[in-house]
């Protein structure tokens, strides 16, 4: 009987030994096994900052080409500026190196009012110089647009004094929305691309139609026109020569019709682009003494364009 129970608490203790090292073991592999995840984990992690890494220095890289590209995307725009600007006609008598007519680098130098020719209107008009204006600006009323060979044109009266106007017609080139400066009141207004000559520069300038009866001037010129090409000095006027042309129409400002006139150099337009265009003559001036001038109005920058 002794002998029986020893036998089985030997036999019991040796269980209890190899439970516990089963049970080491499992411990040993567990942990191993925790070891290797860990290991695999910082390695995913290690792999993943890597790609993280490659895709931030690739993006950077992407970066310096875009802007690459875009400062290439803007030298050809100038050079396409550039080359479809006209050449000044070689008769003219006003070069772009006269001295006081230009900056050092070639830009002409404009007052806050010059002389600016129209060829549609074969006219010459006194127009305000306005760079805080985006676009630039043409007096009309009665304006239609209609189709010719395919394209929109748009004809339209500029007002003169005294009630007299000008027919014009024009090429079509967009409609603008024009936020006024008094109010958040929007204009659409359709625009056309007239052939103008300001000093030495002659150039298809887009202008936008607005009735400016009211105002001084028929013609406002904005920094969409000038940019580039001109500085402006708003403590002088008329700068540039006023272009001349046999039996074009002349318009002075309002704020000018009592003041003695002032000589000027005159520049001689050449090669019109449209010699058919008709030749109206202004109306008479009236003796009377004329009304107290209003201000001008400066239209703010197109906010948007459709």
């Amino acid at each position: 009987m002794t002998l029986s129970l020893t036998g089985c608490a030997n036999l019991t203790n040796q269980a209890v030994t190899e439970v516990k090292a089963d049970i080491k073991r499992s411990e040993q592999q567990l942990g191993s096994q925790m070891t290797q995840g860990q290991q695999q984990q910082q390695q995913q992690q290690a792999n993943t900052q890597a790609q993280l890494d490659r895709l931030l220095a690739q993006q950077k890289d992407n970066e310096v080409l875009i802007g690459s590209l875009l400062s290439q995307q803007q030298s050809l725009n100038q050079m396409v500026k550039a080359m479809s600007r006209p050449a000044t006609s070689q008769q003219s008598p006003v070069k772009f190196s006269d001295p006081g007519l230009t900056t050092p680098d070639g830009k002409l130098i404009l007052g806050e009012s010059e002389w600016v020719y129209v060829a549609e209107a074969h006219g010459t008009f006194q127009s305000r110089v306005d760079t805080g204006a985006a676009t630039s600006s043409i007096s009309a009323t009665d304006i239609q647009v209609f189709e010719r060979d395919g394209h929109r044109w748009v004809k339209f009266k500029m007002p003169l004094d005294e009630g007299g106007t000008l027919d014009m017609e024009a090429p079509f080139v967009r409609y603008v929305r024009i936020r006024q400066s008094s109010s958040d009141h929007y204009d659409r207004r359709p625009s056309v691309r007239l052939s103008i000559q300001l000093g030495s520069l002659k150039e298809q300038a887009e202008f936008n139609l607005k009735d400016r009866s009211q105002m001084d001037f028929s013609l406002l010129l904005g920094r969409e026109l000038i940019k580039d090409v001109a500085v402006v000095d708003v403590a002088r006027e008329f700068v540039q020569p006023k272009p001349e042309a046999d039996g074009a129409t002349e318009v002075t400002a309002k704020s000018r019709k009592t003041e003695a006139p002032q000589p000027t150099p005159a520049t001689k337009v050449s090669d019109p682009v449209s010699a058919a265009a008709p030749v109206v003559k202004a109306p008479a001036k009236s003796e009377a003494q004329p009304a107290e001038p209003k201000p001008e109005s400066k239209p703010a920058s197109a906010a948007s364009q459709s």
